[in-house]
């Protein structure tokens, strides 16, 4: 039992568990994606290590490191936004069309750019998220912390901001 200790905790904004959340869903539609196609053991295994490294990213973006939300901005805000719409635009450059595809669609391919789309959502609704005003004042340190004190009986939390 923790008697007269007092541990202060970090709540984050909602935007940033908000975007914390978005990015578990670009993971979990990325692992979908990766389950639709036809891929090789060594394939598998570099995603799933990537999705790791992505999971421990954005929890220390949540837990308010700066670095991190850098990191998911500019590695998959950026880098990995153009390695999923550079194939489907550089289609559509081709002269293909989007109404002759989804005609020709079997249930893989519509699941595929459903699980793309939703993927590309997630990343571009999170990225600013984690840059909005309280997003800010969180990953700059001024965001208001708050004290709970351990004693007799139930945690009380002396700061409810």
């Amino acid at each position: 039992m923790l008697v007269g200790m007092t541990v202060t905790h970090f709540r984050s904004p909602v935007t940033v568990h908000t975007s914390f959340l978005l990015w578990m869903g670009a993971l979990a539609a990325g692992c979908a994606e990766m389950l639709l196609h036809d891929a090789d053991i060594a394939g598998v295994a570099l995603r799933l290590t990537v999705y790791a490294v992505v999971v421990a990213v954005a929890l220390r973006m949540r837990a308010g490191r700066n670095w991190a939300r850098w990191v998911l901005a500019a590695g998959l805000g950026v880098v990995g936004t153009l390695s999923l719409v550079i194939d489907p635009v550089t289609w559509l450059l081709d002269g293909n069309s989007l109404v002759d595809a989804a005609r020709r669609a079997d249930l893989t391919g519509a699941l595929v750019a459903v699980s793309r789309t939703l993927h590309v959502l997630c990343v571009w609704v999170a990225v600013p998220l984690m840059f909005g005003r309280r997003a800010n004042a969180y990953f700059s340190g001024r965001w208001p912390s708050g004290s709970v004190k351990f004693g007799h009986g139930e945690p009380t939390t002396a700061d409810h901001r």
